[in-house]
């Protein structure tokens, strides 16, 4: 009986210096968005032929105690880890290191200091690092600057790892008040209030959204846009236009997308009417997404070629086409941008193949085994977020 290990998950942290269990593996598959992983543990996973697909791979030499500290934990002078191995699989903030000045060595996503802080002394450090003015105080998500700002926030400066939404004025005034200030990577504004405010703000873009305009993030269009929001809108981030809202684009007066459209073809002329954007990705017909595994048949592609109507498909995982599809059926089909697997009976393939715009994946038939493993007996799969070992 073969044994088989399948691991799918976010983060793969691979710390155990035990890990002769891999051994009684016969095939070990790691399917990870990020891999962080001992010496010991990846040369004994290349030992057994494991198969490893991830986004980012860390390989740590680790020889002394491993410490692992929670996302966002805190060092300061009253902390000793003389001897360890420290994981933080996320932000460390270093407000003191002499704590760390005798450590095995040290991982983590990102490391924030003050540049009163050195670490160029610290042994083995493997990660980002970013630092901020000493006496700043430390923002590490993005802010937005409400009515009540200027009561919840200090005086002083304020250094934000993110952006800052800076639309009230009443609020800018009251910071303004109090002597607090801010630097941030990306400050979003209106035009009229940078003009007055600008002193108070230190940032490596500006986004300006215009006077009038309301301010929403991702959207798609419908009905109620233009009630809820008013006829002027700026987006921070992506817009869907679906192929049956496409016009309740003639009730906007001015539309700004800073971010990509997705909308039919048949819309653009209403969308330049009114609007512009960073980028647009165009679909014909109507737009299909997958995401995860769906099936279509005769009927539905049949019913779509009486209606005059046609799809473009956008899968990301897997599509099947029944076996009930015939070649005539694809006529439905304007394009298929496919990141994963589609799957058709061979007496379309051919059709089917000249409707693919876009393939990170498979065309395989419909008639083939999905899974090719004769005895799948004594697998075991672990699908998580975050898999430890």
């Amino acid at each position: 009986m073969k044994k088989e290990l399948s691991i799918n998950t976010g983060t793969a942290l691979l710390l155990n210096q035990q890990s002769d269990v891999l051994s009684e593996f016969d095939s070990i598959s790691l399917n990870a968005g990020k891999l962080i992983a001992s010496r010991k543990v990846y040369d004994k996973l290349l030992g057994v032929g494991a198969s490893i697909n991830c986004g980012s791979a860390s390989i740590l030499d680790i020889s002394g105690k491993v410490v692992e500290l929670e996302n966002n934990t805190v060092v300061n002078s009253a902390m000793n880890y003389d001897g360890c191995y420290i994981i933080c699989n996320g932000n460390l903030i270093i407000e003191d290191a002499k704590g760390l000045e005798a450590i095995d060595g040290l991982y983590a996503n990102t490391i924030f200091h003050p540049d009163s802080v050195e670490l160029h002394t610290i042994k083995g450090i493997t990660a980002a690092r970013k630092t901020y003015p000493t006496g700043a105080k430390l923002h590490l998500n993005s802010l937005i600057l409400g009515a009540d700002s200027y009561i919840t926030l200090e005086s002083g400066l304020h250094w934000v790892n993110g952006s800052i939404t800076a639309l009230d004025g009443d609020s800018l005034s009251g910071l303004r008040e109090i002597s607090a200030c801010f630097q941030c990577k990306t400050l979003i504004i209106y035009a009229s209030l940078y003009e007055k405010h600008s002193d108070i703000f230190k940032a490596d873009k500006c986004i300006f959204v215009p006077d009038g305009h309301t301010f929403v993030e991702d959207i798609t269009l419908d009905a109620a846009t233009s009630i809820l929001y008013g006829d002027k809108l700026f987006v921070n981030g992506d817009m869907m236009i679906p192929h049956d809202q496409a016009q309740h684009l003639r009730k906007l007066a001015s539309l700004v997308v800073n971010g990509t459209v997705t909308m039919p073809v048949t819309a653009a002329a209403d969308f330049k009417a009114c609007g512009k954007a960073e980028d647009y990705d165009l679909y014909e017909g109507v737009l299909m997404v997958v995401n995860g595994d769906d099936t279509v048949g005769h009927d539905q592609l049949q019913t779509a070629i009486e209606m005059g109507l046609t799809y473009t498909m956008s899968i990301n995982g897997k599509l099947t086409f029944l076996s009930d599809v015939a070649p005539q059926d694809i006529a439905a089909v304007a394009a298929i941008h496919c990141n994963g697997v589609l799957r058709a009976p061979s007496s379309v393939r051919g059709v089917l193949s000249t409707k693919l715009r876009e393939m990170n994946g498979k065309l395989v038939d419909l008639e083939s085994p999905e899974d090719d493993t004769e005895d799948s007996t004594g697998s075991v799969s672990i699908s998580t977020g975050v898999f430890r070992l």
